[in-house]
């Protein structure tokens, strides 16, 4: 009983912080399709003891993986190639500096395949990785809240 209440309460995180992130891309005008969170929402959430899940993975995950996306586009311009290129750099980047966070691939391609600015680095993904990293630990806080939870699981 107690595993399908932690289920069940980090699934309503997942949603709740869906939600959240569709409403803030509305107010900040962008694209719902290039707002690079719902697979970092999905790992946060449901598994955030983790690794991956982690806040230092989750924030550097996100901001290598951008500058592999910059430099592959300054090197190569946008399209196929440059978002390969991206995507590799930012596996070998996140690898190197014990930052993996594997959703957070999605920022090199975007960036590498569509030519998208330098200021999308900070809006959406540094205040996105931000606030979800932030979100994410006060969710996890929250399941100690849940009928039988003992600190040691």
């Amino acid at each position: 009983m107690r595993q399908a209440a932690v289920w069940l309460y980090r699934a309503l995180g997942a949603g709740v912080a869906m939600a959240i992130m569709e409403a803030f891309a509305r107010f900040g005008h962008q694209e719902l399709a290039r707002v690079p969170f719902v697979t970092s929402i999905v790992l946060t959430l449901a598994a955030p003891d983790s690794q991956p899940a982690q806040p230092y993975a989750v924030i550097a995950g996100h901001l290598l993986s951008s500058l592999a996306g910059v430099i592959a586009l300054l090197c190569l311009g946008p399209g196929d190639a440059a978002s390969a290129v991206a995507v590799g750099l930012a596996a070998l980047l996140m690898l190197a500096l014990r930052a993996l966070h594997p959703p957070a691939g999605i920022d090199g391609f975007l960036i590498a395949e569509f030519g998208l600015p330098l200021g999308w680095v900070v809006n959406p993904v540094l205040i996105g990785a931000l606030l979800l990293a932030a979100f994410s630990r006060l969710w996890a806080l929250g399941e100690r809240r849940l009928p039988g939870y003992s600190a040691r699981g």
